[in-house]
């Protein structure tokens, strides 16, 4: 059963100008090669592909996520992106590496990054997105002695880590990056005009998911 890009159009120009995949997308110049890991279906990188004019590359461990994405991007390898042998099928460098929420799935997720540093140009940048477990609705599960994991969201059953703004923060640069952008989408996980309006003053408290774009940390 597909879990992610079930839609038969995503088209995150739709969405609030803060959805964490707006704003993650439009970090994202025109024509750039893209490592896109964890693509599922393919449905970010065939937005790019169409509306940036993108080379998209995709990785995907699930057999009929990646028989769909093949149909979509220039080219899909079939693996777990934390397996040599997956890793060795990756070729070239990219302008950019898209991982959006697939970070936080994975079993070792600072080595992971600091293997991922190859794949880049010189100049090119790593985009992640990762849920905030400190999000309000997650304290209040907390409070009332509630800890359930979910079929999606910041609790699903699947992630095996979990991050705050300033773990997320951590986790980047100590595997070797520097942070150029760090957004937050305040907008999802319920009362949106609230939690809009309050983010501005408890960000840490408000961000449903959170993104930043980095390079490469240059030795000065």
């Amino acid at each position: 059963m597909l879990k992610y890009g079930k839609d038969p159009v995503f088209d995150p120009e739709t969405r609030h100008f803060l959805n964490i995949d707006r704003q993650s997308l439009s970090l994202i110049p025109r024509g750039s090669y893209v490592l896109d890991i964890g693509c599922a279906t393919g449905f970010m990188g065939e937005y790019l592909k169409k509306k940036k004019n993108c080379t998209v590359v995709g990785v995907e461990m699930g057999h009929e996520e990646a028989q769909i994405a093949q149909k979509k991007l220039q080219k899909v390898i079939k693996g777990d992106i934390e397996n040599p042998d997956t890793l060795k099928k990756i070729s070239g460098k990219f302008d950019i590496i898209l991982a959006s929420a697939i970070v936080e799935h994975l079993h070792d997720p600072e080595t992971a990054l600091k293997t991922w540093r190859k794949f880049l140009k010189e100049d090119g940048h790593i985009i992640i997105t990762i849920p905030n477990i400190a999000h309000w609705s997650t304290r209040l599960h907390v409070l009332m002695g509630r800890f359930n994991y979910q079929e999606y969201g910041i609790l699903d059953k699947t992630h095996l880590h979990f991050y705050t703004i300033e773990t997320f923060q951590t986790l980047v640069t100590n595997a070797g990056y520097n942070i150029e952008t760090l957004l937050i989408d305040p907008v999802g996980g319920g009362f949106p005009k609230i939690s809009l309006l309050l983010s501005r003053f408890f960000p840490g408290l408000f961000a449903y998911q959170m993104v930043i774009k980095a390079q490469v940390d240059k030795p000065s």
